[in-house]
């Protein structure tokens, strides 16, 4: 399945990587100020920035080039699958409460109530079998881009159960 490029993510890649300021870096400052460039721009990447300086290690070498060169155009396009690939993941329970920075009793009570909605589920095989409920990126982006729909959320007094 072919994800969709987002156009704000490519053209900041390709502004970094044309910036003349990060060559005098050292390889693991180099990675370091990439992911931080990226998560200035892109709030989800904030939430993964571990995932992305544990993926993009092996793109190193076009983060040292002076200027990227015609090439070097496949793994430049590789660079930015990955990158795609890690914002569009889908988050677990644990990865949502820590991006949006809510309780397990919030994001359970939230789905229930169908505010937060799973789109889909995955089956883990730990000592018996259990599924994790599967949370849309583009949804995390959108409670990340408006904290005021949280406030919202939390401020409605819950109701009771028969």
């Amino acid at each position: 399945m072919k994800r969709p490029i987002h156009h704000a993510l490519v053209r900041d890649i390709l502004s970094y990587l044309h910036a003349p300021e990060r060559l005098a870096l050292s390889k693991g400052e180099r990675l370091t100020r990439f992911v931080d460039f990226l998560s200035e721009h892109h709030r989800i990447i904030v939430c993964r920035k571990q995932e992305c300086r544990k993926r993009l290690r092996r793109f190193e070498h076009i983060l040292e080039m002076a200027c990227p060169t015609p090439n070097k155009a496949r793994d430049i396009g590789k660079l930015i699958t990955t990158v795609e690939e890690i914002c569009t993941r889908p988050f677990t329970p644990a990865t949502l409460q820590d991006a949006l920075g809510v309780s397990s009793r919030e994001r359970i009570r939230w789905t229930r109530d169908g505010k937060l909605r799973p789109i889909g589920t995955k089956m883990i095989k730990d000592r018996g079998r259990f599924s994790l409920a599967l949370y849309s990126a583009e949804d995390v982006v959108r409670l990340l881009m408006a904290p005021e729909i949280l406030a919202s959320w939390r401020a409605r007094p819950v109701s009771c159960r028969p």
